[in-house]
């Protein structure tokens, strides 16, 4: 079955905006810790949060790693099981799986979001930067939610599941 244009734009624009954001994460950590310890060393202070800053900006672009990876047949999966299904099956299992992890994504797609608001109404702070946690914690359900949405995806046209990569 083909797919259709607008879910093959969706994916790549989703895939752009995360790796985007990603790429200026990993920049951002890499520049603020390198700053940091040059004025550690040389001039005998600090960037003030440097490192508080650069953990909460590593936790965003971890959880947008989740959706990269599935995006570019890096997820996991058990590979353990795969003489489990007869070939003949195969299709059929990846699809199935697909729409397992949609589900399972949704789930915590759904906590993430009461996590969030719970965030908001103890009206935590992210220490150092001064702005309400949930701020921060909308990683969450948007990077669970977005992912499934790739699974939902891939399971409804199979043709846009990338080829999945070997880790050995």
């Amino acid at each position: 079955m083909t797919h259709p244009r607008w879910a093959e734009r969706v994916l790549a624009y989703v895939f752009t905006l995360e790796s985007v954001i990603a790429v200026a994460g990993y920049a951002i950590v890499a520049g603020l810790l390198v700053v940091d310890v040059a004025l550690r060393e040389l001039v005998g202070t600090s960037v003030y949060g440097a490192q508080r800053i650069s953990v909460y900006v590593m936790i965003i672009t971890g959880f947008l790693g989740l959706g990269l990876a599935a995006a570019q047949g890096r997820h996991l999966r058990p590979r353990f099981a795969d003489g489990l299904i007869p070939t003949g099956l195969t299709r059929a299992a990846t699809r199935l799986g697909d729409l397992i992890m949609t589900a399972v994504l949704l789930g915590f797609a759904w906590i993430g979001v009461r996590f969030v608001l719970e965030a908001h109404e103890f009206e935590d702070m992210a220490r150092i930067i001064d702005i309400p946690l949930w701020y921060l914690h909308l990683i969450v359900p948007y990077a669970f939610a977005t992912t499934a949405l790739r699974y939902a995806l891939f399971a409804l046209y199979p043709a846009l599941r990338p080829e999945e990569v070997s880790s050995e």
